[in-house]
């Protein structure tokens, strides 16, 4: 194809990546511990799904109610599955949620946030 296309290089494709993210319980009272869950997964191009992308460092990010900006809470690291799990201390009402960066061969992804409410 080279001859046919002269001065065209290569691209490289990255596999596309979801994250989701779950807080629980909701509500929950102010100062209690919140569960929040989520999973890291990337196109399988031979199985033609989404599956697990182990062993990647998430960010919990919060984003208060009434504001723009998210914060960075913790960095966890997926287990072999994608699954990501940790606790975080109810502060205020806002939304919670999980991103990553791209990798080598995977582009990044942020999940869309959890709302969570804090009685």
């Amino acid at each position: 194809m080279g001859r046919w296309w002269p001065g065209l290089g290569t691209a490289q494709v990255k596999r596309a990546a979801k994250v989701t993210v779950n807080a629980s319980p909701e509500p929950v009272v102010k100062g209690k511990r919140l569960a929040v869950t989520g999973r890291i997964t990337r196109a399988d191009w031979v199985r033609h799904t989404y599956t697990g992308f182990g062993g990647k460092a998430a960010k919990l990010q919060f984003r208060k109610a009434g504001t723009s900006t998210c914060s960075t809470v913790k960095t966890v690291s997926a287990d072999s599955a994608g699954s990501l799990k940790t606790t975080v201390t109810a502060a205020a009402d806002g939304y919670l949620r999980w991103t990553f960066g791209e990798t080598s061969t995977t582009g990044g992804a942020t999940a869309a946030g959890d709302y969570v409410d804090v009685k």
